[in-house]
């Protein structure tokens, strides 16, 4: 499938609107294949934190998935930090790689930081302004996919499998998140 100019036009509305910082602005790689698979008939919205590093820094989340992973690109769409600014990752055009073997149609927003209560370790405290930011970009998501129809955790998408992704502090404001959007549980 190619990629059409509206698909790219929808990219730059999406990113001016949210002041998004760009792959370029942010220094992010070349993918490794120029091969990646274009995937627009989006039906879901997949919500991830960084997890126990509480990784903060999109050059980081890179660095983990193209020279840990072997992955060729960024596996999120968009990766939010918690002071609200919004870094591109995958072009929203192009398949995700965050549910393992599940990835057609879902745009991948992860929340930078540490979003799952442990004792054995520190985590970040979720901010509204980081929950209003994630809900001001879903808002946008649905106006230009009108086929959006679901809003999960990552563990949602993959329930058989033992993932506490995106954290119990994100999962206890998801079913407002869903009303919020009329989107429904996957």
């Amino acid at each position: 499938m190619e990629l059409a100019n509206n698909q790219k036009l929808v990219r730059t509305l999406i990113n001016q609107k949210h002041s998004i910082i760009s792959r370029e602005k942010w220094g992010a790689n070349s993918p490794k294949t120029k091969n990646l698979v274009v995937d627009w008939d989006h039906d879901s919205i997949v919500i991830h934190h960084s997890g126990n590093s509480g990784i903060k820094d999109p050059v980081e989340i890179e660095k983990i998935h193209m020279a840990e992973h072997g992955w060729d690109d960024v596996g999120y769409h968009y990766l939010i930090h918690p002071d609200g600014k919004i870094y591109e990752g995958r072009k929203i055009y192009y398949k995700g790689s965050h549910v393992s073997r599940k990835n057609t149609g879902k745009i991948g927003i992860l929340l930078l930081g540490d979003y799952n209560e442990q004792w054995w370790d520190f985590d970040d405290t979720l901010q509204e302004s980081h929950i209003a930011t994630t809900n001001s970009l879903i808002k946008t998501l649905k106006v230009n996919f009108p086929t959006l129809k679901y809003l999960g955790g990552h563990k949602e998408f993959l329930p058989n499998g033992g993932y506490t992704c995106p954290g119990n502090l994100i999962m206890n404001v998801l079913d407002k998140m869903r009303n919020k959007h009329a989107l429904s549980k996957p």
